[in-house]
């Protein structure tokens, strides 16, 4: 009976442990962890196997062989362990450093050409610089010269003064005797210097100069020749208007020989006396520079001064200076009509060249 109260090997198989009875599932890292005690107990209770690497370590020593391996096949770079160990070829990296030292010489290239690009700009603008700076005391300078000139040419108290400034002395120099017996010489002081202006008569060049001048009210205006030997000239003639006589001596007198007037031309519609055939002649009207007297002046259509100053004054409603042969009809009956031999200039300035019989 006692034995029957112990309980025996088949009570044991049939009330085992509690922790005999518990089915233990698998739960993550237990496993590993149990297995790593259990790998520890076993290498320490068995002094064999203890010396041996591993399985991690082995692991390490083939992760080279192994992704190796998986590359060569195109496997390996979409998993995890994959990507962080992928290495870049060496060819993308020979490349990569070959065009960067291309990059680095191209730059280097760059800034120095840049840089000699700008030192040769800044050359160029400093031979810029320094031209304009002697264009700028040239101009000065010349302006300064050509003040001097207009002061000493009309302060000039005598003809033999006045005339060093002048254009074609030897010429002039007889007209403004004959003018200064009808005129009086006076000499001025120059206030200022209005106005300058190119201009060009004649394919020479010109200056047109605006003076004041001291006591007087109206501007003073001056024609200078820009002469090939550098000197600058005053046109006198024009200046004064220069005529071989008095217009009012002219009319009444009516001399037959050719003479040259600075005379304003217009375009008219009178015919008389000899001039009367409109079809033969091409009438124009004739005035002065501060003169009330007028002539009519006239030219043959077909002649080249006909030609000329009809189609310099057709379609322009005022008149122009000009420069002009004139001559009165021997036995003419007329007080005003004049021949127009010959046109010598659009301007009263005289450009041309002379006969010794003949005026400007």
């Amino acid at each position: 009976m006692a034995q029957g109260n112990e309980p025996g090997k088949r009570d044991e198989d049939l009330n085992p442990e509690d922790s005999s009875q518990v089915v233990r599932l698998p739960v993550e890292g237990s496993e590993t962890e149990n297995a790593d005690g259990i790998a520890r107990k076993a290498i320490s209770d068995n002094p064999s196997i203890a010396g041996m690497p591993s399985g991690q370590e082995v692991l390490e020593d083939n992760d080279l062989e192994s992704d190796s391996g998986a590359e060569d096949l195109g496997v390996g770079w979409d998993t995890a362990v994959g990507e962080g160990k992928r290495t870049m070829p060496m060819g993308w990296v020979a490349a990569i450093i070959v065009l960067m030292l291309l990059l680095g010489g191209w730059a280097l290239v760059t800034l120095s050409k840049g840089a000699a690009h700008l030192r040769n700009r800044e050359a160029v603008t400093d031979l810029e610089d320094a031209k304009l700076a002697m264009d700028t005391a040239s101009a000065e300078r010349w302006l300064e010269r050509l003040e001097m000139r207009v002061k000493r040419y009309l302060q000039a108290p005598s003809i033999t003064e006045k005339v060093k400034y002048v254009r074609d002395p030897q010429r002039v120099l007889p007209l403004m005797e004959s003018y200064y017996l009808r005129h009086t010489l006076m000499p001025g002081t120059v206030s200022s210097i209005e106005n300058i202006r190119p201009t060009e008569v004649g394919k020479r060049p010109f200056f047109f100069v605006e003076v004041t001048v001291e006591g007087k009210e109206e501007v003073k205006f001056l024609l200078l020749e820009d002469c090939e030997d550098g000197e600058l000239r005053f046109d006198w003639e024009s200046e004064v208007g220069y005529q071989p006589m008095e217009i009012a001596s002219y009319i009444e007198t009516k001399p037959t020989e050719s003479m040259v007037f600075r005379v304003y031309a217009e375009l008219d519609s009178f015919y008389s006396y000899e001039y009367v055939d409109q079809g033969r002649y091409q009438a124009f009207k004739l005035t002065f520079r501060d003169e009330d007297e007028f002539l009519f002046g006239y030219a043959d259509r077909k002649s080249l001064e006909g030609r000329g100053l009809l189609a310099l004054l057709q379609g322009r409603g005022k008149d122009i200076p000009v420069l002009l042969r004139l001559r009165f009809s021997r036995g003419t009956k007329s007080r005003r009509s004049v021949l127009i031999e010959e046109v010598l200039a659009t301007s009263w300035v005289w450009s041309g060249g002379k006969r010794e019989d003949e005026g400007p």
